[in-house]
């Protein structure tokens, strides 16, 4: 109604109402929203800035039409910008005698009745009426052109009507066999995927890719997959400006490496102090050490803080040590991964201690090589067993104690049966002190 009528809405609402009336002026063409002082002083100001900004924004309608009809909009604006395929044509901070161009792009989308077609611009009387009537029929033929659709097909209406067997704008597409969707769907990398991956098109079963407004910038692939400008940035460059991207990927430099080309190809803060990138436990990444599990960096050494490795090798180290004492024994099994060196005096300070199966204290040093998994120890054929047991001291102190606990029980017996003696006997003096008669007088034989 409002705009049926050319009105346009200046909304004047106090602070606290601005936020829903400013929601509702989004709904109301050329419609705008004022803050009212307290005492309504300001509403000619209120009126005479929207009038002003009202003014200064020209919007093209064309009401409500079918839905067999598209109406697009392409607004030339004043100040240098271009909107194209606007639902309403619009422009702003239009001033007097400036001018504007608008195009109206009117499609059917189906054969209609003729249709009038009103389009005025919202705040203004004037109007412009369009008269739409749809050509479903061609006038007349078209001449034949063979050459026009490839000699396989012939013009009908402004179109190529092929012959069998050939598809495509111009006929010169061969089918093989296949149709139209087959033809499409060897342009679909899987069933999932858009036609030439959305960005080519499918001609003759195979994808044209589309350009691109930047020459750099190409889209390439079976499927228009790839692209060379999609890829990993770095200070605001793709690929750190140090590499080409291909398909997703960086393709570095000789001098880079990395996802994005971000690093320079060095070694140098990966070497611990004999030389061995990462010890042999991880990979230089960026000058960096990448460790394997169970290594920390810089250089992917033990963890300080972790377990002792020193009972892990026990086995191994009394396999040499017997093995020194039995020439047949192979420690190759128990072992792997080591390299043992038997000495006669460990002369380093940290070394290893453990028990064997003897239950004797054997000592070995241990040092980690470069590598994964891969030792040193330098043991020594001494060990420090505990002394034999003494049988007789054994039997005799054995013997001596089972005595010595026959005496005590004997004792704890003779001292029990002894009190309780003595507690019935006193029981037995105080029964016949009881039984005594008293001495009583009968006055009958007195």
């Amino acid at each position: 109604m409002l705009s049926r009528n050319n009105i346009q809405v200046v909304f004047a609402v106090t602070s606290n109402m601005v936020k829903t009336y400013e929601a509702l002026s989004r709904l109301i063409p050329k419609s705008v929203v004022g803050i009212l002082s307290p005492d309504s002083s300001n509403v000619i100001q209120l009126i005479t800035e929207a009038y002003q900004n009202l003014s200064s924004e020209v919007i093209l309608d064309h009401g409500v039409t079918p839905d067999s009809l598209d109406i697009l909009y392409d607004s030339q604006c004043s100040n240098g910008v271009t909107n194209k395929d606007q639902l309403k044509g619009e422009c702003s901070n239009v001033k007097i005698n400036e001018e504007i161009i608008f195009k109206v792009k009117v499609t059917a989308k189906k054969c209609l009745p003729n249709e009038t077609l009103l389009i005025r611009a919202l705040g203004f009387t004037d109007k412009v009426e369009v008269i739409i009537s749809t050509e479903c029929d061609c006038i007349c033929e078209d001449e034949v052109e063979k050459e026009a659709c490839n000699s396989n097909g012939r013009i009908k209406c402004g179109i190529c009507r092929c012959n069998l067997g050939h598809v495509g704008k111009n006929c010169e597409c061969v089918t093989g066999g296949k149709t139209n969707q087959e033809l499409e769907q060897s342009c679909r990398k899987d069933n999932g995927s858009a036609v030439c991956s959305g960005a080519g098109e499918c001609i003759c079963g195979q994808c044209t890719c589309n350009p691109n407004d930047d020459p750099a910038k190409k889209i390439y692939g079976q499927y228009c997959q790839c692209d060379n400008f999609n890829c990993e940035m770095f200070n605001n460059q793709v690929c750190g400006g140090q590499g080409e991207c291909d398909c997703g990927s960086c393709i570095c430099k000789k001098a880079y490496e990395g996802s994005a080309c971000q690093c320079l190809k060095s070694t140098k803060n990966c070497k611990n102090t004999r030389g061995s990138i990462c010890s042999g436990r991880g990979k230089c990444e960026c000058n960096k050490c990448t460790c394997k599990d169970g290594y920390i960096p810089p250089f992917c050494e033990t963890c300080p803080g972790c377990p002792s490795q020193c009972p892990r090798f026990g086995p191994c180290v009394e396999c040499y040590i017997k093995q020194g004492e039995q020439s047949s024994k192979n420690c190759t099994h128990a072992c792997p991964g080591v390299t043992a060196e038997k000495v006669e005096q460990l002369s380093e300070e940290a070394f290893c201690r453990e028990k064997d199966s003897d239950n004797c204290w054997m000592q070995y040093v241990l040092h980690e090589k470069d590598g994964e998994e891969q030792y040193t120890i330098k043991y020594t054929l001494k060990r420090e067993c505990p002394e034999a047991p003494n049988v007789f001291t054994i039997v005799g102190g054995t013997i001596g104690g089972v005595l010595l606990i026959g005496v005590i029980c004997l004792l704890i017996w003779k001292f029990f049966t002894e009190l309780n003696d003595r507690r019935e006997y006193r029981r037995f003096e105080m029964e016949q002190q009881k039984a005594k008669w008293n001495k009583v007088r009968h006055f009958i034989f007195a």
